[in-house]
């Protein structure tokens, strides 16, 4: 204590550098600060590194969970199936739809989702179940994905604080039907803001991206009734050095937890 004030450990920083700078500083000069070509190549990057064919940057990770079901057509009456513990962005975005979330347990050694009790709380209402992959370690997904086609539900993987984690190696937010990324300042990658949402289906991708562009097939051209969504060209320029980095930073948080986990022992 100094001054009479209390010093804290933030639970996390961002990692930024002369690069992410150099990034912004191109973007302020080119005068082009809404959705352009930083964009387009993070979600290129972004897509190759995860392993789909589509990827859509979207302002939030929320906005990224609202939209994936908003583009599986989920509506009043629905029911979704998510996980009993995590941030309430997770129930919110069924609520978005004016859907039902249901809450299934957890694995108490895992902190994820359980697969047998996804499986109990199944009715003919339910229509998407969204595992979360709680602090970066991927819930049971095979065991999810069996359920998920067995019943015919979409499979919407919460992968928001899970950018480079694997499952049997498969990157998560490749596995199911869509994937939604958050990088938000304390994640494990950051853009200061913004969300991305995977998928392999085309037909999601298109209207994933017509709900973030006010419904606009092309300029003028409103096909649906759409939201502005964008992400900036600024958030796009940091994520994009920040997923050159990422590897690295997740062995970092490999080695410290490998640290911590020796002293928690010890202690």
């Amino acid at each position: 204590m100094k001054n009479g004030l209390k010093r804290t450990i933030p639970i996390a920083k961002p990692v930024l550098g002369k690069k992410e700078l150099e990034a912004v500083k191109e973007v302020f000069e080119s005068g082009m600060l809404v959705q352009g070509k930083k964009v387009k190549l993070f979600e290129e990057k972004f897509a190759e590194y995860i392993g789909v064919e589509h990827a859509i940057a979207v302002t939030n990770g929320t906005i990224a969970l609202d939209v994936a079901l908003k583009a599986l057509k989920l509506g009043p009456g629905d029911e979704v199936i998510t996980s009993a513990f995590s941030f309430i962005a997770s129930g919110n975005c069924v609520l978005f739809q004016r859907a039902k979330p249901v809450f299934a347990d957890i694995d108490p050694r895992t902190f994820n989702i359980d697969p047998s009790d996804v499986a109990e709380k199944i009715t003919a209402k339910t229509k998407a179940l969204i595992p979360i992959h709680m602090f970066g370690q991927p819930a049971k997904m095979d065991a999810l994905k069996e359920i998920a086609e067995d019943k015919g539900i979409a499979l919407v993987e919460d992968a928001a604080q899970a950018h480079g984690a694997e499952y049997k190696g498969q990157k998560a937010g490749s596995i199911g039907d869509m994937g939604c990324f958050s990088f938000y300042a304390t994640k494990n990658m950051t853009a200061g803001e913004g969300g991305m949402i995977t998928t392999n289906d085309r037909e999601l991708a298109r209207k994933a991206r017509l709900l973030i562009n006010h419904g606009q097939s092309q300029k003028y051209h409103h096909d649906t009734l759409g939201y502005n969504y964008r992400m900036t060209e600024l958030c796009a320029a940091i994520g994009s050095v920040q997923l050159e980095k990422l590897d690295e930073f997740n062995e970092k948080r490999r080695v410290n937890a490998k640290l911590l986990s020796i002293v928690i022992r010890n202690f």
